[in-house]
């Protein structure tokens, strides 16, 4: 039997051989990269002086491999999986590497302050907010363990597979589509999660979802065909910035497979380029459950023994799910791996332990005394507001059509699908405040807001087991309601009400809900049907009809079906709904959603909007796609708005032109009728907790909007290559888009102007180890305060190959008072990854000497300041970057 699992080990090592050597080969790598490159160690050196200390490190790893050495061969795999058990007889405690997710914000505990998306924080270009932001969410973060000991390792941020075709259902959680902003804003997304202190990590972050992850629908089982300089020039810069500048210490393999090869099962991306080249120091794990995949539906593997240990051989230390735990065992008994692989795989996971202070008495930690009541506090409440703030960007603002004067204002009709909610966006926790445009715009002029419904976040007490939780829709749902579980609401008045609705989903059989007055076993009012829809976040109303009740009453909701959840519920409401009161002195704010995001038109509801806007002076219309069109495991089919929503549009404009059009999306949408028509356009993609506050400040001029588009945002589908072809060149993104976007990359407008003046060079000539100084002056001209983000771009010498027209290597957001001036100083080295490409015959990065041209502007189509810079090197100089000290661009405004 032995001598049989040897021979097909043979033979499955000899075609992973050839395999890994192929991957290799076809991404332009020498299968002898596998040894270490003296140059790695310059870049080691750097980068650890930023994190932990190499000190710090080594002794982590041997108190590790202490606690390694001492284990069984069960014990060393019951320790590879997200929940790892504890060991009594060494005291070693159970550990959860899944503590949740930290992409926005916790989603861990019953409240976390909610920042907006990756994608809209990257509309800020702010590094210095993305750090502050970070910060207080691993503060949370350390908050939570101090109390509950809950765990500090969370599988986000950053993720890292960047917005390269909007129809991906995660663009929201990339922050861009730039390797050079995407990889400056993760860096600080890192260090913000993992602190600054030498000896011990705050938390664990997590680069995911390593790497050509960018389809959903098929991410199980796609392989993504990636030719080399794509890979190199366009899909590794941000991991490796994360790794180089950043110190990361968890990455996450892709369930997708590349070029063939699962990525969980990719020694070349796992080990070779994650350890060797880039000296990575942390642990990989994979996707939930990737190593099963890698069996089926990859079928890469024969069985899930030979799965779990390829896994473990090309570098994946960890398993979200249970296919180590449970299949290692037979991996080792069928000599397919070795007891040394999963030794160092359990050493990984535990220094990562020791360098979380895990095993160190607290008070030598410093994160131990972070109190929990910075959890949601107002300091962090402010800076939500300040990101949502930063987050904003305005699109289109024709004749100064904003700001609008609050004073002018007589009636404001708030409408559209999104208007009532606060969307924050998938992985999203359950911030104590949160604002939408109605909410924020109603209070900013001083009126009461009125709501016709009750939301499931003001129930009064439900049965053990009911939670709240984020729903699509931006509110939140009652989840986790089982057979004979209840849920108490306040009062309310039953007076000349004729029927009672409920806003619900199932995506189990649907079931029913009985309501009762006062008390849990009190007079029955109605029961309600719920159906199945499909998914916990597919919504729609149901309704049962009202008789002869009057006065006030408490509601009491009883569930009934069959075993498991049953349902949510969003909301409950009384029709025929009562009119808003009416406030003597303030503006009158009536709000109509219209329609909703997805589905068909309802006459009642569209024709109730158009009324609202006829009679309004201004129509604050807000608009989007939300997780019902495209999140994870879903990728969406079109770019533009779903359901109703562009007729909707169409009709109020033509009865108010007077619109603004309000974009609480979390992807960018193709809107060529809305860009053409509509006065004014503001971009507010799942800008956090806050959001209605924020955009009721820049409607009304109390906030000037400063953001700029991290993205291209396209006119149609038409404008797009195929989905699944990841040649960065054939179109994508700004770098190789050839034709006319609806907004380019890096566009933003402000209600002040700005003028960009005054480009100085240190020096016209650049060689290997040197790097140049460039500067601008930009001075605000207008009346208002706001903020200007310079923007630096490359355009390489003319070279033997096709490469980017232009691109990003340095910008600085600017906050400037009316008629101020600042210079923006940007170092530029030689080793910019703008100036290196890939060369598909050497297999190397190499630099093409000639004349380059740098230019400043305020966005990829705004170009105003163009200096000539001669990059002196021997023809076909085959380096790398890696290897130069400078590797990032840095600026200073002064």
């Amino acid at each position: 039997m032995k001598l049989e699992a040897a021979s097909e080990l043979n033979r499955r090592e000899f075609l992973s051989t050839l395999t890994q050597a192929a991957a290799l080969l076809a991404l332009g790598v020498s299968p002898g990269l596998r040894a270490a490159e003296p140059y790695l160690l310059r870049g080691r050196e750097a980068r650890w002086r930023l994190g932990i200390s190499k000190a710090a490190y080594r002794r982590a790893r041997k108190r590790a491999q202490a606690w390694v050495e001492r284990m069984t061969l069960d014990e060393k795999i019951s320790q590879l999986g997200a929940q790892s058990p504890g060991i009594e007889r060494l005291k070693l405690p159970a550990y959860n590497y899944y503590t949740g997710e930290a992409l926005h914000g916790l989603t861990r505990g019953p409240l976390a302050t909610s920042f907006p998306v990756p994608l809209a924080l990257a509309a800020t270009w702010n590094p210095d907010l993305i750090l502050r932001i970070y910060t207080a969410i691993s503060d949370e973060a350390r908050a939570y363990d101090n109390r509950e000991k809950i765990g500090l390792s969370y599988y986000s941020p950053p993720t890292l597979n960047l917005h390269r075709d909007p129809r991906w259902g995660r663009c929201e959680e990339a922050p861009g589509e730039d390797p050079c902003l995407a990889g400056t804003i993760a860096v600080q997304m890192v260090r913000g999660m993992q602190g600054d202190h030498p000896h011990y990590l705050k938390t664990t972050a997590c680069s995911k979802h390593f790497i050509c992850n960018n389809t959903d629908d098929d991410r199980t089982s796609i392989s993504a065909p990636v030719d080399e300089r794509s890979f190199w020039e366009y899909y590794t810069r941000a991991y490796r910035a994360t790794i180089l500048e950043g110190d990361v210490f968890s990455v996450m393999g892709a369930y997708s497979a590349l070029n063939g090869i699962p990525c969980c099962a990719n020694h070349f991306l796992l080990t070779d380029l994650l350890r060797r080249r880039w000296g990575f120091r942390g642990y990989v794990t994979s996707d939930c459950d990737a190593i099963d995949n890698i069996y089926n539906p990859h079928h890469y593997a024969a069985t899930l023994p030979i799965a779990a240990a390829m896994a473990v051989q090309a570098g994946c230390d960890l398993n979200c799910g249970g296919t180590l735990q449970h299949h290692l065992k037979a991996a080792v008994n069928e000599e397919l791996i070795g007891e040394d692989d999963i030794g160092r795989a359990a050493t990984r996971l535990l220094t990562a332990r020791h360098l979380l202070g895990l095993f160190d008495p607290p008070e030598k930690v410093p994160y131990t005394r972070i109190p929990f009541e910075v959890v949601d506090c107002a300091a962090h409440r402010a800076l939500a507001l300040e990101a949502a703030r930063q987050s904003l960007v305005l699109l289109k603002n024709d004749s100064r059509f904003l700001p609008w004067d609050k004073a002018a204002l007589k009636k404001v009709a708030v409408i559209g699908p999104m208007a009532g909610a606060c969307h924050l966006g998938g992985y999203s926790g359950s911030p104590g405040a949160r604002v939408s445009p109605y909410q924020g715009i109603a209070e900013s002029l001083g009126v009461a807001i009125y709501r016709p419904y009750l939301s499931a976040s003001e129930k009064v007490a439900a049965s053990p087991g009911i939670r709240l939780q984020a729903s699509s829709e931006g509110e939140q749902n009652l989840a986790f309601i089982t057979d004979d579980s209840w849920a108490e609401f306040p009062k309310a008045d039953f007076t000349g009400k004729t029927e009672f609705e409920a806003r619900v989903s199932s995506a189990a059989k649907g079931g029913r809900i009985e309501v009762h007055l006062d008390r849990l076993d009190g007079p029955l009012a109605c029961t309600l049907t719920v159906p199945a829809t499909g998914d916990w976040q597919h919504w729609t109303n149901v309704t049962a009809p009202l008789a002869g009740l009057s006065g006030e009453h408490a509601i009491f909701l009883r569930f009934r079906g069959g075993g498991g959840d049953l349902l949510n519920v969003e909301r409950l409401q009384l029709n025929p709904v009562s009119p808003p009161p009416v406030q003597p002195g303030r503006p009158e704010v009536v709000f109509q959603p219209g329609c909703t995001v997805v589905g068909e038109k309802d006459e009642k509801m569209f024709q109730e909007a158009v009324d609202a806007a006829r009679e309004a002076d201004v129509v604050v219309l807000v608009c989007g796609v939300t997780q019902e069109v495209d999140r994870e495991g879903h990728d969406r089919e079109t770019i533009g708005l779903t359901g109703a929503q562009p007729e909707l549009i169409q009709a109020l404009y033509a009865v108010n032109p007077k619109i603004v059009l309000v974009l609480s999306t979390n992807n960018s949408v193709a809107i060529n009728w809305e860009q053409e028509h509509l006065p004014a356009i503001l971009g507010a993609v799942c800008a956090g907790q806050a959001q209605g506050t924020a955009i009721a400040e820049a409607l009304f001029g109390d906030c000037n909007p400063g953001g700029k588009l991290p993205c291209t945002w396209y006119r149609s589908l038409d404008q797009l290559p195929p989905f699944h072809d990841y040649d960065i060149r054939k179109g994508r993104t700004y770098l190789y888009f050839e034709g006319e976007p609806l907004y380019p990359f890096g566009h933003g407008l402000s209600y002040t102007t700005f003028q960009l003046d005054g480009l100085r060079m240190e020096t016209n000539v650049l060689g290997p180890d040197e790097k140049t100084r460039i500067s601008a002056t930009v001075t605000n001209t207008g009346q208002r305060a706001g903020a200007e983000v310079v923007q630096l771009y490359v355009t390489p010498p003319p070279s033997p190959v096709k490469r980017p027209g232009k691109q990003l290597a340095g910008f600085q957001r600017v906050e400037l008072r009316p008629g101020e001036r600042k210079t923006v100083t940007f170092e530029l080295p030689f080793a910019d990854q703008a100036f290196w490409y890939w060369d598909e015959t050497a297999r190397r990065f190499v630099v093409q000497p000639g004349l380059a041209k740098v230019h400043i502007g305020n966005s990829s189509a705004n170009l105003l300041l163009t200096g000539e810079l001669t990059l002196k090197a021997p023809a076909g100089t085959h380096a790398d970057p890696d290897t130069l000290r400078g590797v990032a661009v840095t600026c200073r405004v002064s």
